[in-house]
């Protein structure tokens, strides 16, 4: 399995990302008020932020990130990984914008521009804190008429402003996790087994190297498998797999199904599918064990070949394993296929 076909799991060239994050101080005239920076300050210690906080305009979600090693994380998840670019993006949109213009001095004017504290229940905003640091939290509003920048007002001010740029931060306290699990499709995949809790188990098999054609094993006699496309479908179970929520693994439930994944290269990724009270019709949950498959790639259990792949099973297992993770209904649905529902309907 190519490298490129992990996307969450580590396997990210760090060094890259913690440049992005270097933030060079936007050269000023020197006739230029300082305090004109968006949030005064930020800029000179951008680099050495290590925390900061987001209240959601709802006024019930808040997040806090941190900085862990090379890696920024997600308190409220549990510590879960934070998208790089959407923090080091926004850290540098931050350091580097001004507020381009005074506005209202009106506190009776903020709900129509946006710049209420978070809760408010007409014109919330979106709310950053920077604590252990000595700079003013940042109130984020609407946009202006042309769609070019938005209203902003430091907290505690009455002061309103116009940035000099649009400011574009994830809205959804989601989408600042690094909801990217895995890509691996359908052609890097030899096999898949879906075995369900009261015994009866689908089968898949490649039946060419493209893993355009799957072969559905067991079929009944007299009964014809569904179209190539659609057999294909849960052989796709892992390709652009994204989580819309995450939480510690947990011991599994005994109504698990478990499907497994077998890659060309020899790993053999097991997840566990189930579903609690909480996601009935809104998806489900998964966990992964990983391991690998020596049979086809050495004989020699002593082979670099044989170690790089009990390695990277080794490696994927540990950062996979930790966790469950929450995906929509529809790939919940198409990683737990029946045999029945890959077969034709019998006619009349």
């Amino acid at each position: 399995m190519r490298p490129r076909h992990i996307l969450a799991l580590g396997v990210v060239t760090l060094v890259a990302l913690v440049l992005a994050l270097i933030v060079a101080a936007p050269e000023r005239d020197p006739d230029t008020e300082p305090t004109r920076e968006l949030v005064p300050g930020l800029s000179a210690q951008v680099n050495a932020i290590e925390r900061f906080r987001l209240h959601f305009p709802d006024g019930q979600a808040q997040i806090t990130l941190y900085r862990e090693g090379q890696r920024w994380r997600v308190k409220e998840y549990h510590g879960f990984e934070a998208d790089f670019e959407s923090v080091a993006d926004s850290l540098r949109v931050l350091a580097q914008s001004r507020r381009a213009s005074p506005r209202t001095t009106n506190p009776d004017w903020f709900a129509r521009l946006g710049l209420n504290d978070p809760g408010a229940p007409d014109g919330p905003g979106l709310k950053f804190e920077f604590p252990g640091l000595e700079l003013p939290s940042l109130v984020v509003g609407e946009l202006d008429v042309q769609g070019q920048a938005n209203f902003v007002r430091l907290a505690g001010e009455d002061q309103a402003w116009l940035a000099d740029r649009r400011l574009d931060f994830p809205e959804q306290p989601i989408n600042w996790l690094q909801r990217s699990i895995m890509d691996i499709p359908a052609s890097e995949l030899v096999s898949l087994t879906v075995l369900h809790p009261d015994g009866e188990r689908v089968q898949l098999r490649a039946a060419d190297d493209a893993g355009e054609d799957w072969v559905l094993m067991n079929v009944p006699e007299g009964r014809d498998a569904v179209a190539a496309w659609q057999r294909r479908a849960p052989a796709n179970g892992l390709a652009r797999l994204r989580l819309i929520d995450v939480a510690p693994a947990i011991d599994l439930p005994d109504d698990a199904v478990r499907s497994l994944y077998v890659t060309r290269d020899g790993l053999n990724f097991v997840a566990s599918l189930f579903r609690d009270a909480s996601s009935q019709g809104s998806g489900g949950w998964l966990q992964f064990e990983v391991s690998a498959e020596p049979e086809g790639i050495s004989s020699d259990e002593g082979s670099d070949e044989h170690q790089r792949l009990l390695a990277d099973a080794a490696a994927v297992n540990q950062t996979l394993a930790a966790w469950r993770y929450k995906v929509d209904e529809g790939r919940f649905d198409s990683m737990t296929p029946r045999l029945e529902s890959l077969l034709e309907a019998i006619e009349d």
